[in-house]
């Protein structure tokens, strides 16, 4: 797992301004994945080949900054194969482990060494707390020896974890990350000078011994009906939410439909795979239909089917909710509202002409 310094991480971030967070996909990618570089496995031998600067390899001179946070072997100062921190406990229990900090890198750096918690982006992504703000899930349950800690070119360090379960908590998934970060400065695309903060790690999973209850729900379910003068060339937008609202990872696919009353002229969008959602997370979703008849009413189902992430969980039922929504057609909207104009403008008249006769009787008498 690197991360690299220079003009390719400001390219890449260009939409920071102040304050740059940026998250090496290594928290989600097996322990040696990289950012923007090679693969390099944690323990090998760093040379100049092992990463690019601006697509090219370094020249003499380059700064190359090159590092990874994995979880240690069954000797603490030697590389595992384990890809991330998982751990089963109980609640009140204390679980003791070893990670090792490698600086791929030609120069010193200095790393900010920390634990937080993980979420699901708006795409359903998994994402992490940024680096100001407190944890209060998992990653507020680690301890480390020290928060900050500089390490020469190719050089490595094994810190001691210590995950400290709560008394009381909830049982379940928790999730989060160790986390090695180095800040460096850059430019906004303003032309200010910005601080990145390059972050890359391993993910931390925690299950809590107790009742698992898996449950994937869909909320807000909304469906946009839009008149054409073809009554069966009509469109829908439909938006929802998928929630998370178990205490386990939940994943599977999920796929949505619309139809005329009795399913005719029905129109699916095919089966999406959901991304690993979190306990207490979601993501919200839209479709986009045409050719949706004008039949007067539309239903809106949204089917899911779950499959939980890990595989003593067990079967989840699928489920699907359904929505009503209004979908008249175009051409019956004009002739009504004509309609109605006709009718008004006959009452019109037929006033003005009954006023005009009273005022003609009035004037023979």
């Amino acid at each position: 797992m690197t991360s690299r310094d220079g003009g390719a991480l400001v390219k890449r971030r260009r939409r920071l301004t102040m304050m740059a967070t940026a998250l090496a996909v290594a928290v989600s990618w097996p322990a040696g994945a990289g950012w923007g570089s090679p693969a390099s496995p944690p323990g090998a031998k760093a040379t100049p080949n092992d990463s690019t600067v601006e697509g090219r390899r370094p020249a003499p001179g380059d700064v190359v900054n090159s590092w990874a946070l994995a979880p240690s072997g069954d000797d603490p100062s030697q590389p595992g194969t384990r890809t991330d921190l998982s751990y089963d406990a109980t609640a009140g229990a204390t679980i003791q482990d070893n990670v090792i900090l490698f600086n791929y890198s030609n120069v010193p750096l200095t790393f900010r060494v920390y634990a937080t918690d993980a979420f699901n982006n708006a795409d359903g992504g998994f994402d992490l707390l940024a680096g100001d703000k407190k944890p209060t899930d998992v990653g507020g349950w680690v301890t480390l020896p020290q928060d900050n800690i500089t390490l020469l070119p190719r050089t490595q360090a094994t810190m001691p974890i210590v995950v400290k379960v709560p008394a009381g908590v909830r049982p379940g998934d928790h999730v989060g990350a160790v986390l090695a970060s180095s800040q460096a400065q850059g430019t906004s695309p303003d032309n200010k000078v910005v601080t990145l903060d390059r972050r890359t790690g391993t993910r931390l999973y925690v299950r809590v011994a107790g009742p698992l209850e898996p449950e994937l729900v869909v909320t807000r379910l909304k469906a946009t009906y839009r008149p054409s003068l073809n009554p069966l060339g009509g469109g829908a937008k439909v938006t929802y939410r998928v929630e998370n609202r178990g205490n386990v990872r939940l994943g599977g696919t999920q796929q949505v439909s619309i139809a005329a009353p009795f399913g005719l002229a029905k129109r699916s969008k095919p089966a999406v795979k959901l991304p690993e959602l979190l306990p207490g997370q979601g993501m919200t979703l839209e479709a986009s239909f045409d050719g949706v008849m004008a039949s007067g009413l539309a239903f809106t189902k949204v089917s899911l089917d779950v499959k939980p992430v890990a595989k003593d969980v067990g079967a989840v039922p699928s489920r699907s909710t359904r929505s009503l929504t209004v979908a008249l057609p175009l051409t019956v909207l004009v002739v009504l509202l004509a309609a109605w104009l006709l009718r008004r403008a006959r009452r019109s008249y037929r006033s003005h002409v009954g006023g005009q006769a009273q005022l003609g009787v009035a004037g023979n008498v």
